[in-house]
């Protein structure tokens, strides 16, 4: 029998949760006023030496082919709360129905922060202001 005439069957490729994770970071880090929550001081440390800075703040479960987020965010002062939780579910189902081909039934969004402009600039570089 000639290879080229076996017949094929394309499997659907298990992707891993970290990357779901990865995907949701990025799309919300694109929206203007949100910053990814982290934890403390050693999760701030522990961040530099990581690869993936996006995953912190976020939680995927996946059944099969669909997809349901929680992602913890903080909101500059100043915008709109529930404007921006739409602009991150919108992104975050977006990006990831795009690139993998799975349904998004939910993106969980939880405000556990207000910050201000310059502690959002303080947080993103992990620097310690004491």
């Amino acid at each position: 029998m000639n290879d080229e005439n076996k017949e094929f069957e394309f499997i659907n490729p298990k992707i891993a949760d970290e990357v779901i994770i990865t995907m949701a970071g990025i799309a919300t880090s694109t929206i203007k006023g949100v910053t990814l929550v982290r934890s403390g001081v050693a999760e701030g440390i522990s961040s530099i030496f990581s690869r993936n800075s996006y995953s912190k703040g976020i939680k995927v479960e996946v059944n099969e082919n669909t997809v349901v987020l929680d992602i913890n965010i903080s909101v500059e002062y100043g915008n709109n709360i529930n404007a921006i939780a739409r602009e991150v579910q919108v992104a975050v189902k977006k990006e990831i129905e795009n690139m993998t081909d799975m349904d998004v039934a939910a993106v969980n969004i939880n405000i556990i922060n207000i910050t201000l402009e310059k502690q959002a600039e303080i947080s993103e570089l992990n620097i310690d202001t004491n």
